[in-house]
């Protein structure tokens, strides 16, 4: 387990401040955030390297706030490697390995094994990377600590390394914190999910909810939200709205129906946000194009014209002008194309109202 309560650190002017969150015990979390906020900071402090000025840290179950580097029982894996340069890449796998039998087999499992022959200073960053990480598990630590360790590797080899380390983190059932810029890959690996900026924690949590349930409109935009909407929102107390059938509102844990207005949209979402000013996110994948009336549950429906089609590969990302607001949506290529989507083509824009998250 890795706890941070409150902890605050001071690497040169940069402050940590206030960072709380738990990774439980053969979990895998990830570290997520712009550049300059504080990641690799975090990470040297929670391995000792950096010191804690306030708050606490425990691992293993026991508070290691004030305890050596060495003896907090762990491995940390820098994104530039810092390699033994002395050493050849087969001594720099064995350092501290807990036996050559484990040293080999990790090698192997991270493709570092062909490079064990070679000098570190001929390696490029990539392998640097892939012997950096056998390095690092070859000591089968149970609390491990990644910083954008597949940063060097090209997609191939990146994808085969991604799948051995989680493998290796389930079948030895450590602890793991990875540092990533890497949405995809934050969504693909995590259990936990931290958001850090400016050297604060922003929030935590499962990523799917993370991403899906940002805590401010600042990191909906940040994790790629295309919708962020300000306006006002109306609690529609205990009569039916417009569109719910019925003379009765359900109730489900406090959850009521709610209208939420942004300029000339008005958008029907359920949820327990109190009235008054607030913002509102869609995610692009939840907007369905049409180009007739959809004949669907969706609750939430907009007649406009197309302004921009981006292209990249399988997706299509197309901009729909709503009386002056743009939604965004992101639909296969494919689709778009039986679509025969345009620049100017009049489409309908539909979202289902459990779609919409308020912030």
């Amino acid at each position: 387990m890795i706890e941070c309560r409150s902890l605050s650190a001071r690497h040169g002017s940069f402050q940590l401040t206030d960072v709380s969150f738990t990774v439980p015990t053969g979990q895998y979390g990830v570290v997520i955030g712009p550049a300059g906020s504080g990641k690799t900071t975090l990470l040297e402090t929670i391995a000792g390297i950096v010191p804690a000025v306030s708050g606490s840290l425990r691992m293993h179950g026991r508070d290691v706030t004030s305890i050596a580097p060495e003896a907090r029982g762990l491995g940390l894996v820098y994104q530039h490697a810092f390699l033994f340069p002395h050493l050849s890449v087969a001594a720099n796998i064995a350092y501290g390995a807990t036996s050559a039998e484990v040293s080999e087999a990790v090698a192997r499992r991270f493709g570092a094994d062909a490079l064990t022959n070679r000098p570190v200073r001929a390696l490029s960053g990539g392998e640097r990377q892939l012997v950096a990480l056998a390095r690092a598990f070859a000591r089968r630590p149970p609390v491990i600590l990644l910083d954008e360790p597949f940063s060097a590797l090209d997609p191939r080899r990146r994808l085969h390394v991604r799948r051995e380390v989680r493998a290796l983190h389930r079948e030895w059932e450590l602890t793991t914190l990875q540092v990533t810029h890497d949405f995809t890959e934050a969504g693909l690996l995590g259990d936990v999910a931290v958001l850090l900026d400016g050297g604060r924690a922003l929030q935590s949590g499962a990523p799917d909810e993370v991403f899906r349930r940002p805590a401010s409109p600042y990191i909906a935009e940040f994790l790629g939200a295309e919708n962020v909407l300000a306006g006002t929102v109306r609690v529609l107390e205990d009569r039916a709205p417009n569109w719910m059938a019925g003379d009765s509102l359900p109730v489900a844990q406090e959850h009521r129906a709610i209208e939420f207005t942004a300029g000339p949209l008005t958008l029907y979402t359920v949820g327990d946000f109190p009235a008054g000013d607030g913002h509102a996110v869609i995610r692009a994948e939840e907007i369905v194009l049409s180009l007739e009336a959809p004949s669907g549950s969706a609750r939430n429906r907009f007649l406009g014209v197309v302004s921009e089609l981006a292209t990249l590969g399988a997706l299509t990302r197309v901009t729909v002008d709503v009386d002056g607001v743009p939604l965004v949506a992101s639909l296969t290529t494919r689709s778009a194309k039986e679509l025969s989507l345009m620049v100017g083509l009049r489409v309908t824009a539909s979202f289902k109202a459990m779609a919409v998250h308020l912030c």
